[in-house]
């Protein structure tokens, strides 16, 4: 892969966010603006949630500190999906020595992914998290200049696709009640600054995506380019960068090809009535707002009590993971630690005590 330097990266591109639940097109998009001339967007690696309250308050980085921030990054879940070099990274930030901010410190560190893609002047950087979908006032927060990209995906298929990957709990009620959630954080957001949140249906993309994505372009300020809805040219390259990963052969294979709507409404004939009748009963008016028509719209109290005690115990994970973000940084990785392994043993016990929906 080549080392991209010199004229090709600018000191402080804009920063914008592409956030939406894990398997609802979020990677889609990431390739999309990839394959623009003038765009970086790194796989994905919470290390901003992860770092910021260890470093936001740094404004004076010497050698040292920078090193260990370094390291820190490093480490990070994913990272190693950027393919970076410790050293060319360590290069990347020791540019801002001195006085710097935690944001600036981020921008550096998405500047050292070097990208399949040929890039000609660096003017914008993207930053895609599916687990962001949370937290999205603390990243307004961070960046409150920043445009935000949200993206969502019927509920119904959005399930279908996680139960084909080990990505979450794939139950019902559990992975509806995670979509309503964060469609509501989002919700929330939006309606104090509406001018920097741009929200667009996963659907809609892949029916039309040069008319959408030209619309996003618009919205971002990136000026569009036709070229990049041939992103899928790349999976030559893409493969060769990514030998032996898993996730690019199992998670995204269908990237490898051109967009289309092929993936639209498969919960119609791969879900059953029953798991149909929970997934509507938990979205509740929230998917037609978010312009999904239920099949299922009459409340049924029988239904609802049973699956209720996952729906208590999805809003207490949620709440103690909320928590965390208030947590200092060792304390907040020890909370993640523990509620990994209790996911794990939830999952167990409703496998070998529940009856399946």
């Amino acid at each position: 892969m080549e080392d991209q330097v010199g004229p090709q990266r600018m000191s402080s591109p804009s920063l914008f966010f592409i956030i939406g639940r894990p398997r609802s097109g979020t990677t889609l998009l990431r390739f999309l603006f990839e394959a623009h001339p003038g765009v970086l967007v790194p796989p994905e690696s919470p290390f901003i949630l992860n770092l910021y309250r260890k470093y936001r308050n740094v404004t004076s980085w010497n050698p040292e500190t920078i090193r260990e921030f370094c390291d820190d990054v490093y480490t990070q879940r994913y990272f190693e999906k950027w393919l970076t070099d410790k050293e060319h990274l360590y290069q990347q930030l020791m540019e801002k020595e001195g006085r710097s901010s935690f944001q600036t410190m981020v921008r550096q560190v998405c500047l050292s992914y070097n990208s399949v893609f040929e890039k000609d002047d660096i003017r914008w950087i993207g930053d895609k998290n599916p687990g962001y979908s949370l937290y999205v006032h603390r990243i307004h927060q961070l960046f409150p200049e920043a445009k935000i990209i949200h993206i969502t995906r019927d509920y119904r298929d959005n399930y279908l696709s996680l139960t084909k990957v080990n990505f979450e709990v794939p139950v019902v009620p559990l992975v509806v009640f995670r979509w309503k959630f964060a469609l509501k954080r989002m919700w929330e957001l939006k309606k104090h600054v509406p001018e920097q949140i741009f929200s667009i249906r996963y659907e809609d993309l892949v029916a039309d995506p040069e008319h959408h994505f030209r619309d996003i372009c618009r919205f971002i300020g990136i000026p569009y380019d036709p070229d990049v809805l041939s992103f899928y040219r790349k999976k030559s390259a893409i493969e060769k960068a990514y030998a032996g990963s898993d996730e690019i052969q199992q998670v995204h294979q269908s990237l490898f090809h051109p967009i289309s709507t092929r993936r639209i409404n498969l919960w119609k004939s791969e879900m059953r009535a029953r798991e149909i009748r929970i997934a509507d009963l938990v979205a509740g008016k929230a998917a037609e707002k978010a312009g999904y028509e239920r099949q299922y719209t009459r409340f049924n109290i029988g239904l609802y009590l049973w699956i209720l005690p996952t729906l208590i115990y999805a809003w207490v994970m949620y709440q103690l993971i909320l928590l965390g973000d208030r947590m200092p940084h060792k304390l907040r990785n020890g909370l993640n630690r523990f509620l990994g392994i209790f996911l794990k043993s939830y999952w167990k016990f409703h496998k070998r005590k529940i009856k399946p929906l």
